[in-house]
């Protein structure tokens, strides 16, 4: 008998075959490749933020300073119009996050509700969306007639509700068991109060999802900025000030330009102020996502379960 229950013991091994082995040794090969090409890109920028204008090397990657310098983030932090850009995107993001997934939240609440009336009808006419687009042409129309012109909530308005994002929650709620909904009506519980204290509690995965992708999608946004808002500088994102950047300085690669950073003149490249502005841009991001990295795989894998 004790030979028995030590057999039982012993894990199992399962014999690999050499073709699978050799998959996963090329698949692990690729994807170093492909990491490599993604990161390389990326810290050839860093290096170039933190460079002097003359070390620059446009014939080779640029792997380290020459010299180490932070005139490019001291102009840029300097200059009011970045640090209010910056402020505005910020402002911007953090806003429509909240609000979008208030919305998306309270809509995917209600489209679970089988007793409601009408319930068929409503979830096809917010899928239409989905599939057809008004055009660039009546959405500026219709932004104008709502007087978001110049204004603030022209960032946050239209990008208020999405119906991905809101059957995506949607299916997470069907996730979660009935029983608890049931039980706590039979206690006097409203629908307000089971949406506030059961679904969202137990609905943080696919939150943390949905917040993501508002939060890239409103950090990176620049086009809104470029269309409905060019009429008040104050209104301008960091995003946008980056591309106009680009395109002006595109004419002037390489050279070298006499700019105050800190009450100092020094010799600084257009290349090391786009670098450091980049920068700034993607940072947020690289800091937030391994906060919620945890939940993504979870909240986007429930989510798409059930339909």
């Amino acid at each position: 008998m004790k030979k028995k229950s030590e057999m039982q013991d012993q894990p199992i091994k399962y014999k690999v075959s050499t073709a699978s082995r050799v998959f996963d040794t090329c698949n692990i090969i690729f994807m170093i490749l492909f990491c490599i090409t993604i990161l390389i890109p990326f810290w050839d920028m860093i290096v170039r933020s933190f460079s002097r204008a003359q070390d620059i090397s446009y014939m080779h990657i640029n792997l380290f300073p020459k010299v180490w310098t932070f005139s490019a983030y001291e102009y840029c932090f300097q200059d009011g119009e970045i640090v209010s850009a910056l402020l505005m995107s910020v402002a911007r993001t953090v806003v429509g996050t909240v609000i979008h997934i208030m919305v998306c939240c309270m809509a995917a609440y209600t489209l679970t509700r089988n007793e409601m009336p009408f319930i068929k009808v409503i979830t096809v006419i917010l899928l239409i969306p989905m599939f057809v687009n008004a055009g660039m042409i009546p959405t500026y129309l219709n932004i104008k007639d709502l007087g978001l012109i110049d204004n603030f909530l022209v960032y946050v308005l239209p990008s208020a509700f999405s119906i991905f994002d809101c059957i995506i929650i949607r299916n997470y709620f069907f996730s979660i068991d009935k029983g608890m909904e049931e039980a706590a009506s039979i206690d006097g519980a409203s629908y307000y109060r089971i949406f506030g204290s059961i679904l969202l509690p137990l609905s943080k995965p696919v939150i943390a999802t949905v917040s993501l992708w508002q939060m890239v999608g409103q950090w990176n946004a620049w086009f809104d900025n470029m269309v409905y808002t060019r009429g008040n500088k104050n209104l301008m994102t960091l995003q946008y000030m980056l591309r106009r950047m680009l395109d002006s300085m595109s004419q002037k690669s390489g050279a070298t330009y006499q700019l105050e950073a800190m009450g100092q003149t020094v010799d600084m490249n257009p290349d090391t102020v786009k670098a450091a502005t980049t920068i700034l841009v993607v940072l947020p991001i690289v800091i937030i996502y391994p906060f919620v990295q945890k939940y993504f795989v979870k909240g986007i894998m429930v989510g798409a379960v059930k339909g």
